[in-house]
């Protein structure tokens, strides 16, 4: 399968990355509308990552129908990954100065934690890291339907429906339920995992004849437009100010993904630095931008000791280029954990064959 691998998909997955950074952590020394172009670009991320993820799935189980165990290798992956970040997490908060990594400031372990924990994926610190468990959820449900003989079929039918709730118990509940929701009765595996990668891993199959390379650049286009116009819309008026998913950034995501799994002329080699990240490291730098941003600051704040014209210059270069800064001391602490994780492993391993 690596040898059918689409690169391209990899340097999107690092670009999508890149969004999400920029959503969590923008270059506040703007104006407004370029603040909330930042927020609107980033938040084609998640829907991307799910789609990504959906495709490369559905090219396994073209390569081997009978996918139901590496669905569940797969969750268990994420599953490991999402308690391994969790206590990371817990180690930071439990550190002087790094509390406002957690999903609130304060913590406590009672029934109504665990019970967003298991039920709607809420992370017991930093909400970030709801992804890692929302995937995990989806790729056991997948899983599931492999035993069926319609099973995908059911989730493809289903899906328009849950992206509908999406919505509907997202952003635009201010509008239709006159009220704010809770985040997290759209932020579930349920309502965004689902739909999303249901749509990725069915990519394979469709083919909209009138949807070429050109189509394609003008459909992006629009769509970016209608996301901005979309955005603008909620921004205007803070009464309607809702959660945190647009419509239109669905549509460009799946333009995106559409061409790039569909013969497209642009073409990106296993070895090409953002195909590397994407592949390697995007999922780390993702779990890591909270930890990241946190360590970025204390850097500035350190220069700013030393030398007060020197950590002038370096606070206000931070706050034009967070997103780039963040993200690259993300990819520098998602190399160390990969190296780590390589390292025992190898080590695990010679164990193991030693005895």
């Amino acid at each position: 399968m690596e040898k059918e691998r689409n690169h391209l998909i990899d340097a999107i997955k690092c670009l999508a990355c890149f969004g999400v950074v920029m959503l969590h952590m923008p270059a506040v020394k703007f104006q407004q509308e370029i603040i909330d172009i930042q927020d609107m670009l980033g938040r084609c991320g998640v829907p991307l990552f799910f789609m990504i993820s959906g495709y490369f799935a559905a090219k396994h189980v073209e390569k081997d129908p009978s996918s139901s165990r590496w669905f569940f290798k797969r969750a268990v992956k994420m599953l490991q990954q999402f308690v391994i970040f969790e206590l990371i997490f817990l180690i930071c908060y439990c550190l002087n100065g790094f509390a406002s990594l957690a999903e609130t400031g304060t913590f406590s372990l009672n029934g109504e934690a665990i019970w967003k924990l298991v039920v709607f994926n809420v992370p017991l610190f930093s909400g970030i890291l709801w992804y890692l468990l929302a995937y995990a959820y989806c790729l056991v449900i997948y899983g599931i339907a492999s035993y069926f003989k319609r099973g995908y079929h059911f989730l493809t039918a289903i899906s328009p429906v849950l992206l509908l709730l999406y919505y509907l118990l997202g952003k635009y509940s201010v509008i239709f339920f006159d009220a704010k929701l809770p985040y997290y009765w759209s932020r579930n595996f349920l309502f965004a995992a689902i739909p999303m990668f249901t749509i990725g891993f069915n990519m394979p199959k469709i083919n909209i004849k009138w949807l070429t390379d050109r189509t394609i650049m003008v459909f992006s286009f629009l769509s970016v437009c209608l996301l901005f116009a979309e955005s603008m819309a909620f921004h205007a008026n803070s009464s309607i100010q809702g959660a945190n998913n647009y419509i239109f950034n669905t549509v460009f995501a799946f333009l995106v993904i559409y061409y790039a799994t569909h013969d497209p002329q642009i073409k990106v080699s296993e070895n090409h630095i953002l195909a590397v990240i994407g592949r390697k490291y995007s999922l780390y730098i993702y779990a890591f931008q909270g930890i990241a941003a946190k360590l970025c600051s204390i850097t500035v704040k350190l220069i700013l000791k030393t030398d007060k014209n020197a950590g002038t210059f370096a606070i206000s270069f931070y706050h034009i280029t967070k997103p780039v800064c963040v993200f690259l001391m993300g990819l520098l602490m998602a190399y160390v954990y990969v190296k780590m994780i390589e390292i025992l492993n190898a080590r695990f391993t010679k164990k193991a064959l030693i005895r």
